[in-house]
Parts: structure tokens; C-alpha cells; sequence
């Protein structure tokens, strides 16, 4: 292989590189050119985030693409929610705006439009997640041989939220099928940034197929900050425990307003109507102060737009913005 792999990436990929204004690759983008370039091996990359894993798969994948446009869906990316699937879907879109690679997203606030659009003309990426993709196989069985008999890649994101889950056996049974109905070979690329046992994580990915599993896992130096505080929420079996209780209260969200409201930050319930109550106290104390809104809730009982104004806000926006969320914002 080139020392230098740049040079064997697409020209749209190159132009996305010069405009981002990177010195160089970093170390698992290297790697993974190194692996989906000169091997037929399938890929784990296990590091940090922000680390570029993303692009290390995407950017040997949609060369090849390039080079050679598959005749159906080229590369099906799954992943574990739809809050990182809109993430990764506003990124993908990015990068191949000069490439004439269509991407398509795939789940339940998507559009029939939208859908209907890519079973007519099966093309380029696919960014589903295991439910949708369970709905599209059972629903649609027909059409799996044209949607993916030319699928070169798959790419598992978060592969730590599958392994040991059910929903993990599923990924594999899904894949199974997928490779039995449309009679094709794709390789797979797995992406964690919270791996310890790679051994079981490569025999996860690569689990029913005869081809190796290479590991790229380079070193990173973050450092991790972390603090744990404790707030105790009396019985309020007479007055006087009530008023012990919403002094307690106010400390509490006192607490989380102060160290949340000048940054991006996400703040985890453990319910739906954790989550809600949250957001309205400290809307209530910024209110009482005569300081911004900054707060978001996040979780699946709200509508699409609410959820994706809380994602942009995070994702794009200059800060601060503070979103109270559920399990839709855990990973990613």
C-alpha cells in the first residue's frame, strides 16, 4: 500500500479533506484504508470519540463505490437509535455532496416519500436502524434482492449497544438473510468507542462469515473528568418534611442549572416524565434569574421535531444548549 493512502481515496474525499483543512489522517483512518484497501478481511475500529471512525470506514467504502457504483444499496449503515442516525445522516450528506453517492435514511420519522424514492432506484448508502431494518424484511421480502444485491459493505455503529443483547442476534439474523436473499458477500465494519474485549467483539462482527476480522484500536490520550454528588429527597409524612423536601429539591436543580446552563450538556432521567420535569425547572429557574433558555427534552414520546431541534442545537449550534433526555441520546 502507498505511505500515503490519501492518494488512493476518491477526489471528492480529497476535496472533503483539503476544505476540513486536516494535516493529515489520523491513525484508524490509515489503518482502516490499510485493511478494506489490501485485505478482504471485515474491520473493527475501537476508539475514541471524535477520533474519526466515522470517516475511517466511510472513506476506503465510498472510494470504492466511486470507482465502481454498485448496482443496487453499496453500503448499509446500522445504527442503534435514531438520534445518531440523523447525526451520521447530516455528516454522510456533507461529505458526499461532490461525490454523486445518494445517502437515504431509513426510520420512523422518515417520510413514505422519501422511502418509496429509494425502492425505486436502490442506490448508494442505506442508514436504517435493526427495527426498521426487521420491518423492511419481513414487509418487503420481495424487494430484498434488488435493494441490496450489490451491498459491498455494512457498518455497525456502537457494536458495545448490540453485543450480548438480543438485539445483537437479531443484527446477525438480519444480516444472515440479508446475504441469503439477495445472494451477495458484503464486509463488515464494526465502530465502538467502549470496547475492552476485542477478542469477543471481533468473533461478534464476524460471526457465520469465513472471512478474518482485523482490530484497529489506536491509542488516544483523553482525559476523562468525573464527579459524583449526592442529593437526599425526604418523606413528606408531615409539613415540616415538606419543606425539607423542596429545599431539597431546589438544591438539586440548583446543582444541575449551575453546572449545565453555560455549555452543552445532556442531563439523564430515568423516565419520560423525568426527563419533562427537568427541563421545566430549570426553564423555571433560567425564568427566575432573567438568564436564557437554553433547554431541551429529548425521549420517544415527543415529536420529530422537537427531538431534532434538541440534536441540532447540541450537534451544530454554538452553545450552550442543554438537553434533558432518556436512553434516545445514550449513544453516539
Amino acid at each position: 500500500m502507498s505511505a500515503n493512502p490519501f492518494t488512493r481515496l476518491a477526489p471528492f474525499i480529497q476535496e472533503f479533506i483539503y476544505k476540513k483543512r486536516w494535516d493529515t489522517l489520523r491513525e484508524a483512518q490509515v489503518e482502516a484504508c490499510r485493511v478494506l484497501f489490501d485485505t478482504s478481511n471485515h474491520l473493527l475500529i475501537a476508539s475514541g470519540t471524535a477520533s474519526g471512525k466515522t470517516e475511517a470506514a466511510f472513506f476506503p467504502a465510498l472510494t470504492e463505490l466511486y470507482n465502481e457504483p454498485s448496482s443496487s444499496v453499496g453500503i448499509l449503515y446500522i445504527g442503534p437509535l435514531k438520534a445518531l442516525i440523523n447525526d451520521q445522516f447530516e455528516r454522510i450528506t456533507d461529505l458526499l455532496k461532490e461525490g454523486q453517492v445518494p445517502v437515504w435514511h431509513w426510520h420512523g420519522d422518515v417520510s413514505q416519500a422519501e422511502k418509496t424514492k429509494l425502492m425505486q432506484k436502490p442506490c448508494g448508502v442505506l442508514q436504517i436502524t435493526p427495527e426498521s431494518l426487521e420491518g423492511l424484511l419481513m414487509n418487503r421480502p420481495n424487494a430484498i434482492p434488488a435493494l441490496f444485491q450489490d451491498l459491498r459493505y455494512v457498518i455497525i455503529d456502537e457494536v458495545h449497544a448490540f453485543m450480548g443483547a438480543d438485539r445483537g442476534i437479531q443484527v446477525l439474523s438480519q444480516l444472515t438473510r440479508i446475504e441469503r436473499m439477495a445472494s451477495c458477500s458484503p464486509r463488515r465494519i464494526g465502530l465502538s468507542a467502549t470496547l475492552s474485549d476485542y477478542e469477543t467483539a471481533a468473533a461478534w462482527l464476524g460471526a457465520g462469515t469465513k472471512n478474518a476480522v482485523e482490530v484497529v484500536s489506536p491509542q488516544g490520550g483523553r482525559k476523562l473528568r468525573l464527579s459524583v454528588e449526592h442529593f437526599s429527597f425526604p418523606d413528606a409524612r408531615d409539613e415540616k418534611q415538606a419543606e425539607q423536601l423542596e429545599l431539597a429539591r431546589k438544591a438539586y436543580y440548583d446543582f444541575v442549572y449551575d453546572n449545565t446552563h453555560l455549555k452543552k450538556a445532556l442531563v439523564f432521567t430515568n423516565s419520560r416524565s423525568d426527563a419533562e420535569l427537568t427541563t421545566l425547572e430549570l426553564r423555571r429557574i433560567a425564568a427566575k434569574r432573567e438568564q436564557r433558555d437554553v433547554f431541551h427534552v429529548h425521549h420517544g414520546s415527543i415529536s420529530a421535531m422537537l427531538r431534532e431541534e434538541a440534536e441540532a442545537a447540541l450537534r451544530e449550534g454554538p452553545g450552550p444548549a442543554v438537553a434533558a433526555a432518556t436512553l434516545t441520546l445514550e449513544l453516539g
